[in-house]
């Protein structure tokens, strides 16, 4: 009898987590490149990266500061900044918040807390990326930040936001 209550306590406990795997999508960065699911997007425009990725589930704001993502505004997967550029929308940051985020070298990249993270990227991307910021927490603000070692204009951000646990930013100078 005791045996079938913990079995029964076990297979109720394995149910939710059952079903938030299946309503989450699994996506794919690649640090170095700041591809998403083989697809470039940064520098492309608004009908590129929806070429890409597919139809945003959100769009937002004016032109300045256009954001469209990939689950809902407050509890997104995926948002990908615009900026105009030359007179054309152009995509200059990719926000993660919920996972999983897989890359080749690191894995589920928001599966991680953000020492974790900063310590992953420091020794898989030593070539890519250099840190310029250590992660730390400073006036409720918990973040880092790594700039390109090389010629990429790559940079990533990093850090923890209490609701959402660890977020990153892959973003690209101009």
């Amino acid at each position: 009898m005791r045996r079938l209550l913990v079995l029964a306590m076990l297979a109720v406990l394995a149910l939710p987590a059952a079903a938030g795997a299946v309503g989450a999508s699994a996506h794919t960065v690649d640090l170095a490149k700041g591809y998403v699911d083989g697809h470039r997007i940064l520098g492309r425009t608004i009908a590129g990266v929806t070429a890409g990725l597919g139809r945003p589930d959100f769009r937002i704001g004016p032109t300045s500061s256009y954001r469209i993502g990939w689950g809902s505004r407050s509890n997104f997967s995926i948002e990908v900044i615009f900026r105009r550029i030359g007179g054309v929308q152009r995509a200059w940051s990719i926000a993660f918040e919920r996972g999983p985020i897989r890359d080749p070298k690191l894995g589920d990249a928001l599966a991680r807390t953000p020492p974790s993270l900063q310590a992953a990227v420091l020794a898989r991307y030593a070539d890519n990326f250099k840190l310029v910021r250590a992660y730390a927490c400073r006036e409720g603000r918990c973040v880092g930040e790594f700039a390109p070692r090389t010629h990429s204009s790559l940079h990533l951000t990093f850090g923890t936001h209490r609701p959402l646990g660890t977020w990153f930013t892959v973003w690209q100078t101009p």
